[in-house]
């Protein structure tokens, strides 16, 4: 009886640790999933510093990881990425790990770094799934950069079919960017330098605004009511100004816009998350188009 009674409790001893571990893991998915992503970062650096099984420790790690990079705290992602890659030196995650790289150093705005490990994501001994994520990153980032013929490199050595994106890194190609430049010259014209950018709604806006201040200058002028004259001078000068300014900075609007469209179109569907089906500490990313 006695003997018995020591064996549950040795089997209790180490039951209840891993119940803990279990609790621990399950509740930081649970906080995931609620878009929790500090409080899950936190919960699964928790577990992986808890546990002694090294695969688990560095799966934690990169849950982290991925939370942290959802709350956008880039300096935390790296903390843990480093955290796994040192806690599994065999390297049981070498894809997730990768994007996770790339990702991180796209947060920052980092885009020699990132094209390096979307560079690694897209050899062959990939999945067709991370080596498509990879060349449609890659593609966008070159497209951002202002080269479009590697961006159609990429999306050329994709395994999948890119005839869309292809068609949009086209269209973007043939179309033509404003010079901010000349839409300001134009904005000397109140109203022109809006319609140079296809702006209407604005550049009419600008034209009646100046226009009805035109004519309180004048209308004061021929009164002789320079006080009203010169109160209406200083806002006509701000609209005149805002007219030149604007024209500049709705060219700049075009452009952004005509490049966050193509780019959308490139990338703009694609995304990824831990594998929802499961539950035990293993970090395996699913890719979705």
């Amino acid at each position: 009886m006695k003997s018995l009674l020591i064996l549950l409790l040795l089997l209790g001893a180490l039951l209840v640790p891993a119940l803990a571990d279990d609790l621990t893991f399950r509740l930081a998915q649970d906080l995931l999933k609620e878009n929790s992503y500090e409080l899950a970062g936190v919960e699964f650096r928790r577990f992986a510093m808890e546990t002694e099984n090294k695969p688990a420790q560095s799966a934690a790690y990169l849950y982290s990881s991925y939370a942290y990079l959802q709350a956008e705290q880039p300096g935390t992602v790296q903390e843990m990425l480093d955290r796994a890659e040192d806690a599994d030196r065999a390297a049981t995650y070498p894809a997730e790990l990768s994007l996770l790289n790339a990702e991180n150093a796209r947060l920052m705005h980092d885009s020699d770094t990132a094209l390096y490990f979307y560079d690694l994501l897209s050899d062959d001994g990939e999945s067709a799934d991370f080596q498509t994520f990879a060349r449609r990153r890659s593609a966008a980032i070159e497209l951002a950069r202002g080269d479009i013929l590697a961006a159609h490199t990429h999306l050329e050595n994709s395994p999948s079919d890119e005839a869309e994106s292809l068609q949009a890194l086209e269209a973007y190609a043939n179309g033509k960017d404003k010079t901010p430049l000349i839409g300001g010259l134009w904005g000397l014209i109140p109203g022109a330098g809006y319609w140079y950018s296809g702006e209407t709604a604005n550049g009419f806006r600008s034209l009646i605004l100046n226009s009805l201040f035109i004519f309180g200058l004048v209308s004061t002028a021929e009164e002789e009511q320079w006080g009203a004259f010169a109160a209406i001078a200083f806002f006509e000068v701000t609209w005149y100004t805002g007219s030149i300014y604007g024209g500049i900075d709705s060219a700049q609007r075009h452009n952004q816009e005509r490049l966050g469209t193509a780019i959308d179109a490139i990338d703009g569907h694609t995304s990824y998350q831990p594998d929802p089906g499961i539950t035990a500490p293993i970090f395996k990313l699913k890719i979705m188009f």
